[in-house]
């Protein structure tokens, strides 16, 4: 039996020059990889331009072998996933919103997915966005908001990189760069080393690593130069923090630069009760003075296995 183990998008008349129109002959493939159960696999060098949203509406095993798929045309999303199936598998892949598209990787309804050393960046809103479904891994990937020399009008002024509204999720090694905010968490999620940080100056204001709506458990995590570290919108949501850190790259992090004190937590509702920081390493910057969080009477629990230098009003053991 000769059966077939994987196909390409040149099959389908891509040409991956990153020039020509490539949506219909990598929207084919897709369906085909699904239609037949065989691998979508691609060149390394293949960069395909699209110009409409590449569906994913079934199981999918791709590995894309780091080819590069970009926007080459206003787009809500380079590619949009949704489908009730179990087990897709995407991996090594880059994304390129060129700019041009809202989101890069839109997951509207996913279960039991896998995401592998994804490399996304220069898009409008969202690197990726997850709304419904569970048991979504994420791991080993790297999402950039723009580079510093891309940053124009809206461009990566209210970038996030990962934005999820559902849970039983879970996000490993993950690297997250210049984004406004790099997490904004709306489910019960588990989030492991995770390091998220800013090149540009222009993008620290108002920045946020972790939004936290929803309860979540964060661990070996780094906020890196960002003028709110952990956000706490919700009263009583219940996070847990442990063996995080927190720094300020003081190169970029300055008075003279239109920055004013950072703050470690920011509590928007209650007093940030049900929030416990453990075993966690968090330092300040000592350009400017730096809070511990912007309510007086901060209810977070931590204890001796904590270290906060430089953060004026944190607990002392």
């Amino acid at each position: 039996m000769n059966k077939r183990m994987h196909i390409t998008p040149l099959e389908f008349g891509a040409t991956g020059d990153g020039v020509a129109d490539d949506t219909h002959a990598l929207q084919t493939a897709v369906d085909e990889a699904i239609s037949k159960k065989i691998k979508l696999t691609s060149p390394m060098s293949a960069v395909y331009a699209v110009t409409a949203p590449i569906e994913i509406r079934g199981t999918l095993n791709a590995d894309f072998e780091l080819a590069e798929i970009r926007a080459a045309a206003p787009l809500a999303a380079l590619i949009r996933y949704e489908t009730p199936n179990y087990y897709t598998i995407l991996r090594n892949l880059r994304l390129d919103g060129n700019l041009m598209a809202d989101v890069c990787l839109d997951i509207v309804n996913a279960r039991k997915m896998r995401v592998d050393n994804v490399i996304s960046g220069r898009h409008l809103k969202t690197a990726l966005n997850i709304r419904q479904g569970y048991e979504i891994f994420v791991q080993n990937s790297h999402f950039n908001g723009a580079t510093p020399d891309d940053i124009n009008g809206d461009a990566a002024e209210n970038t996030v990189g990962i934005e999820i509204s559902t849970s039983d999720c879970h996000f490993s090694d993950i690297v997250i760069i210049d984004c406004k905010t790099a997490v904004a968490n709306r489910g019960f999620n588990f989030y492991e080393r995770i390091h998220a940080w800013t090149y540009k100056p222009e993008i620290i204001k108002n920045s946020v690593c972790f939004d936290l709506w929803s309860p979540c458990v964060i661990s070996d995590s780094y906020a890196d130069t960002f003028y709110i570290c952990f956000r706490l919108r919700r009263q009583g949501i219940k996070c847990k923090l442990i063996g995080c850190g927190s720094y300020y790259n003081e190169r970029l992090y300055m008075a003279k630069l239109g920055h004013v004190s950072p703050y470690l937590l920011w509590v928007d509702e209650g007093d940030g009760r049900g929030v416990a920081i453990q075993s966690s390493m968090m330092l300040a910057t000592t350009a400017m003075e730096g809070y511990y969080s912007n309510i007086e009477k901060c209810a977070v629990y931590t204890d001796g296995s904590d270290s906060f230098v430089g953060w004026k009003g944190a607990p002392e053991h």
